[in-house]
């Protein structure tokens, strides 16, 4: 049983059994809670998602999803799978210096409380759906659908488990365990050649896992548009048919300039995620590229109103006007980026050089 806490180690995190039996969550708890994650991400905390999993909870969905017996085994690699956790860095890459992680909606679902969480910034964008429960009067998350991977990580760490439990041998399973570690590490460098041969040297029982499917996404997207979209299409041969996926479609059907799916595909996530107003920033995105101006304005603007501290839409704004000629709404539009908390220095700095008008 050595080698599963090695791997799960090196992907994301250990497991324990559950021996206790779980606590609804009220819907005053679950605001608290997410509260509680929005600060923790103003201030870059260390301690973002993987402190928050209740870990006998997680594994118990694990077990629905996959006949995964003697986990007893695995127990004391617990607390140091967890401190190792990339959850909360994968989070933190995404942010950048000026992106936000913010609650989307609050729901219940089947008498349970989840919250979905959106986190926007440098990186792109990724949405987490998050399963509330309650042990010895914890709050805390039991499962979490990933927008990125389209699946809850219940659902890929089982898949991974069961198949490396049902690999014969310990060495092969020690060297795979081995070569994630240096992917990480190659990645945490910016080498994403050399974490590509090394993906590439896995074995296929690890490397036809979603886990493993992601990884190599995100390590493509770093290795110029030819290699990427070659990946990202394999992995919409696998998994487009998955309404959650789309989020991860809409750069391959970018990268194919077919706007009209990408503007499907943002339309699909927001149905899933049953409304959000943020996504109108994409869809302006979307018509800006189509070469419709005045519907990418008219979605800039829905953006201001429904998330007026998003300083994104007021700078496409600007540019518009600006292209336009349009000195009036162009400096309206600067002069409200400039407001906002997450406005970039770089950004004013550069307008005002450009356009002198703007600082008047």
């Amino acid at each position: 049983m050595r080698r599963f806490i090695f791997l799960l180690l090196a992907c994301t995190i250990t497991l324990v059994q559950c021996k206790q039996a779980e606590q609804k969550v009220t819907k005053e708890e679950a605001m608290k809670f997410a509260a509680g994650m929005e600060q923790a991400a103003i201030k870059r905390s260390s301690n973002l998602i993987a402190a928050n999993i209740i870990l006998p909870a997680l594994t118990s969905r694990m077990a629905k999803e996959k006949e995964i017996k003697d986990l007893d085994e695995i127990e004391k690699g617990m607390a140091q799978g967890l401190k190792n956790s990339e959850l909360d860095r994968n989070v933190y890459d995404i942010l950048g210096k000026n992106g936000s992680f913010e609650k989307v909606k609050l729901y219940e679902k089947d008498g349970i409380q989840r919250i979905i969480f959106r986190a926007y910034g440098d990186d792109g964008l990724n949405y987490l759906d998050m399963e509330l429960t309650k042990l010895n009067d914890k709050v805390g998350i039991a499962d979490m659908l990933v927008y990125s991977s389209g699946e809850n990580i219940s659902k890929s760490l089982a898949d991974l488990m069961k198949k490396m439990m049902d690999e014969p041998y310990d060495k092969n399973a020690e060297d795979a365990t081995a070569t994630f570690r240096i992917i990480k590490r190659l990645m945490a460098k910016g080498n994403y050649k050399e974490a590509k041969k090394e993906f590439d040297q896995l074995p296929y029982y690890v490397k036809s896992t979603r886990i493993a499917d992601v990884l190599n996404i995100q390590i493509s997207s770093n290795l110029g548009n030819e290699i990427y979209m070659k990946e990202i299409e394999k992995f919409e041969i696998k998994y487009a048919g998955e309404p959650n996926v789309q989020l991860t479609m809409i750069d391959l059907y970018f990268l194919r300039k077919d706007y009209d799916k990408a503007l499907t595909a943002i339309n699909v996530i927001d149905s899933v995620i049953n409304k959000d107003s943020f996504l109108d920033y994409y869809r302006g995105l979307v018509w800006n590229v189509k070469g419709n101006s005045d519907k990418a304005i008219e979605y800039y603007k829905k953006v201001t109103e429904s998330n007026p501290a998003f300083p994104g839409a007021y700078a496409e704004l600007m540019a518009h006007y600006l292209e336009r000629n349009d000195r009036q709404q162009a400096k309206m539009y600067f002069t409200k980026y400039k407001g906002l908390r997450d406005a970039k220095d770089n950004v004013i700095n550069t307008y005002e050089t450009v356009y002198p008008f703007l600082k008047e």
